[in-house]
């Protein structure tokens, strides 16, 4: 199989800023920042990138040194692949995808260890939406239970709510706990709620239940989550860095709960979650109200 030119891929990039781009644009489809993608989950499906004709996707891979891709057959015709620093990567398909269509993308690079290491992305055009840039992060292990938060972590905790509480000290941690009637959403045979939001000065910590109603209803698996700042369906304008999947508790099939950290910029009053998994099951939670 014969490499894709340089010459080809720089012209590919080029193309975004053309009439394939702004037809694109002008179509309604929204622009995606900041999508995390989980990959490498044991026996699960391959995390989606929503990729459209004529705008690139940067990629960045956390855990995987110089990735590169050698494209099946078929596929170097129609999308652009290009490495671009050490860990990111960067996609362009030079045609939108069908309707239902995916393009599986093998991904190889390194880990810090040096061992060789596989993940494959999924790619798909969707008529509402694409990814501009993606972060993808190898699928948390599952935690055991509160004994596993020990020693530093904990320590931690104290010395903030000791500060917290000492004279004339401003408050830096507020955690908010919700009932089951607030923040929550259902798709289908499944729902979500959020079931706290712990604030430490700029750092919030947002926990998500994830309930199967249904014996034998498919079991969820996480496979692409974002937040965006949002109150009541309008943007703030203030972008938002990849949150981090910290935790990730299952109990059994019928209950998972997942934990995010993000850093919120000053003036956020509140969040949208995203959360995706391979099928049509979709899980929004709009509205999230931050601690003061």
């Amino acid at each position: 199989m014969r490499p894709r030119s340089w010459t080809v891929l720089l012209w590919v990039l080029l193309v975004s800023t053309t009439v394939t781009a702004r037809e694109a644009w002008a179509s309604g489809r929204e622009k995606r920042q900041g999508t995390v993608l989980l990959a490498g989950q044991p026996g699960g499906a391959s995390p989606v990138l929503c990729v459209a004709a004529g705008l690139s996707t940067l990629v960045d891979f956390e855990g995987l040194l110089e990735p590169h891709v050698l494209l099946p057959p078929g596929v170097e015709e129609r999308v652009g692949v290009l490495r671009v620093g050490a860990r990111s990567l960067v996609v362009v398909p030079l045609r939108d995808l069908a309707d239902g269509e995916r393009v599986l993308l093998p991904v190889t690079g390194r880990t810090e260890a040096g061992e060789t290491r596989t993940l494959t992305l999924a790619l798909v055009t969707r008529r509402n939406e694409v990814d501009l840039t993606a972060r993808v992060v190898l699928a948390p292990g599952q935690a055991q239970g509160s004994e596993t938060v020990e020693g530093n972590d904990v320590d931690a905790v104290a010395r903030m709510l000791l500060a917290s509480h000492e004279p004339g000290a401003q408050p830096r941690l507020a955690l908010v706990i919700y009932d089951e009637a607030q923040i929550f959403t259902r798709v289908d045979d499944v729902q979500a709620r959020v079931e706290s939001l712990l604030r430490m000065d700029r750092r919030l910590f947002v926990t998500v239940a994830i309930k199967s109603i249904r014996r034998t209803s498919k079991p969820w698996q996480l496979l692409r989550y974002r937040l965006e700042t949002r109150c009541k369906d309008a943007r703030s304008g203030v972008e938002l860095t990849p949150p981090t999947l910290m935790t990730k508790a299952v109990g059994g099939q019928q209950r998972q709960v997942h934990t995010f950290a993000v850093w919120i910029p000053e003036g956020v009053q509140c969040l949208a979650l995203t959360l995706e998994e391979a099928g049509p099951r979709t899980l929004r939670l709009e509205d999230v109200r931050l601690p003061p």
